[in-house]
């Protein structure tokens, strides 16, 4: 998709709609690498970057594409970049260094002609009064970039894509072999995953998808999500199967009580009201409930919503079960938001923990004596989940371990912890129809599940 709308954008590279497109990529990449803001705040419809939002839809959608492109490969651009250049950029230079990198992008990895994403590039540094000088620097390196490109490529590839600090963290969690190959599977497109409505039921004999492990299915179609068979009846929903794996492991809970805690959009709730349960979703997001709202009624699924700060709630012994599925770094789902290895911090990851110790304590006093617990999150630090469950002391909460058992053809993701622990690289599809690996995948993601005492 990037590279189609790359590639209609050619025609007009001297345009102001093209020059636009790619001026609002370099400030969106801007506002995220040094301002820590998320994709979502700088192409907000309403809220977003005025030099995005005033953009026309087919622009709109090129200058999300460009700066996607860049932050999945940030890093190995700028590993690529620093072998170029004679002398660095000032570091206080930003839009210089950003419309260099965009560009970068665009030639590496968007097929974009070097003279489209060139000319464009030395557009918005001339167009700058601060970097206008640079405009015969960054010509050099972007002539040598496309001169060298395919070398550097490949003395690159093993680049991984973590920022500095984050690079450290996850190997002292998981070892530098198995950062390596999640590194590696973060830089491939996203695989979509729709979870059944009916347990038993095969997608793939009504849509191009394979089944994978605990029943989800993958999807092997570009075809629009709407358009697929069962969409309008309902009878499943998109969810990458590491999100699935939670519900799956409370057990029967058909008639049960259970409560759905930081519940939008929605997957785990639908999960649990097809399993039988009785269902009470609670988010303190009043927007994303409403999306919450209409997945249910699409499924035609029944759950009691309440919008509510949850440790501000009243509630005590009052569920058989409740899923947590805690607010995180989310650098689980780096796949689908590249954005996310750089608009978290350090601090911002602290802050997070803390949080989800909160959650957890109150969570506990919502299950009823005899009841279970699942805490789980999208994250890839330890810190979030194998730690934050070694350290945590609650009376009357024991932690309850998950047997491989349970997790048929992911056995390897269940530890010595008795938690789940699934990384990028974890799911290796063996398949004739997996020629280019292009099937691989999943989000990483982290599970324990406790039990409250009688």
């Amino acid at each position: 998709m990037a590279r189609d709308l790359a590639k209609e954008n050619y025609s007009n590279q001297n345009s102001k709609k093209g020059l636009a497109a790619r001026n609002a990529a370099v400030l969106i990449l801007g506002n995220i690498v040094d301002d820590h803001k998320t994709i979502d705040q700088c192409c907000d419809p309403v809220n977003g970057l005025n030099q995005f939002t005033t953009l026309e839809p087919r622009d709109q959608a090129l200058a999300k594409a460009i700066a996607i492109t860049t932050l999945r490969h940030y890093r190995r651009i700028g590993v690529i970049l620093s072998k170029i250049y004679n002398r660095k950029p000032p570091q206080r230079a930003r839009i210089l260094i950003h419309a260099i990198e965009t560009a970068a992008a665009q030639i590496l990895f968007m097929d974009v002609p070097a003279s489209a994403a060139v000319n464009l590039a030395i557009s918005i540094i001339r167009n700058n009064k601060p970097t206008e000088r640079f405009a015969g620097f960054a010509n050099a390196v972007l002539r040598s970039l496309e001169r060298e490109k395919d070398t550097l490529l490949e003395k690159s590839e093993n680049a991984h894509p973590f920022p500095a600090w984050m690079f450290k963290k996850l190997c002292s969690d998981h070892g530098k072999e198995k950062v390596k190959l999640s590194g590696q599977a973060l830089a491939n497109k996203s695989n979509l995953d729709l979870t059944p409505k009916f347990k038993d039921a095969d997608l793939s004999k009504t849509i191009e998808a394979i089944c994978i492990p605990t029943n989800s299915f993958r999807l092997k179609t570009d075809k629009p999500i709407h358009e697929l068979e069962g969409y309008d009846e309902g009878n499943w929903w998109v969810q990458d199967i590491a999100a699935s794996l939670p519900a799956k492991l409370l057990g029967d809970i058909k008639g049960k009580k259970v409560a759905d805690l930081c519940a939008a959009p929605g997957g785990k709730t639908m999960q649990l009201a097809s399993f039988g349960a009785d269902v009470t979703a609670i988010d303190q997001s009043e927007k994303r409930l409403v999306r919450l709202e209409q997945n249910l009624e699409r499924t035609n699924l029944e759950a009691k919503i309440i919008a509510a700060d949850i440790l501000e709630l009243e509630i005590e012994n009052e569920f058989d079960a409740i899923l947590l599925d805690a607010p995180c770094s989310a650098t689980g789902t780096v796949r689908r938001h590249p954005d996310i290895l750089w608009n978290k911090t350090p601090d911002s990851v602290a802050s997070l923990v803390k949080l989800q110790n909160e959650l957890i304590i109150k969570a506990a006093q919502m299950l009823k004596p005899g009841g279970v617990l699942i805490y789980a999150n999208c994250s890839l630090l330890k810190d979030e989940g194998e730690n934050l469950v070694a350290k945590l002391k609650i009376d009357g909460l024991s932690l309850n371990p998950i047997q491989t058992t349970e997790l048929k053809g992911l056995e390897h993701c269940v530890n010595g912890q008795g938690t789940v622990r699934t990384l990028p690289h974890h799911l290796v599809i063996n398949s004739d129809e997996n020629e280019d690996e292009a099937l691989n995948g999943m989000d990483g993601f982290f599970i324990a599940r406790f039990v409250k005492d009688n």
